[in-house]
């Protein structure tokens, strides 16, 4: 496993180019944007702040960092035109799309808008035999805790659509949504046999 992450985070490294936008905390990405040293712009991840100690990191590693808030992202990144945004992801979903920190799906869009490449940094073991989204909430308290009769909303994930993802870097190389399938399909046969074999160990 953690051979494949070097892996995927040498293959990110190669293509940060100069600058590179991203969000939240994946090992696999701060490894590749340490090896590159692009300029960086992060969104602080709400609602751990995730992105924050991120940005101290590199900034400490000697990075030129430009630390935002998330409502800010997608207008700092049209401004400042990166080569790149780089993010990591929780899974990878059979039809390419992307389960990641929540602010991830509005930052890949507005990648697209501006014409900067999405590019997902996992193993190949991120990547789900199936496209069923499990969303996770946070605390209602961290968005509102007072009396009034409010629906609160805080999710911790979402999902970003797999037609503004460039690639999803892995240790097997890059992948489009047609090398996403494949490995899911591996996935699945693979799953599919080691319930075949505990079957037949019960019986």
């Amino acid at each position: 496993a953690l051979d494949a992450d070097d892996a995927a985070a040498t293959l990110a490294a190669e293509r940060c180019g100069a600058s590179v936008a991203t969000l939240s905390r994946s090992g696999t990405v701060l490894a590749a944007l340490r090896a590159a040293e692009p300029s960086v712009l992060i969104g602080e991840s709400r609602p751990a702040h995730e992105g924050v100690d991120v940005a101290a990191e590199l900034a400490d590693a000697g990075l030129d960092v430009t630390l935002t808030t998330d409502a800010a992202l997608s207008g700092e990144l049209a401004d400042s035109a990166p080569t790149a945004v780089l993010v990591g992801a929780d899974a990878v979903l059979a039809d390419g799309s992307v389960v990641n920190k929540v602010g991830t799906r509005g930052l890949a869009l507005a990648a697209a808008r501006e014409g900067v490449p999405v590019y997902v940094v996992a193993a190949s073991d991120k990547v789900r035999p199936d496209e069923r989204f499990h969303g996770e909430a946070g605390d209602a308290a961290d968005l509102y805790d007072g009396p009034a009769p409010v629906t609160v909303s805080n999710p911790i994930f979402d999902r970003t659509p797999a037609d503004v993802v460039d690639a999803v870097l892995t240790e097997r190389g890059a992948l489009d949504n047609d090398g996403v399938r494949d490995v899911a399909a591996e996935h699945e046969e693979n799953a599919a046999w080691d319930e075949e074999g505990e079957g037949r160990q019960r019986a």
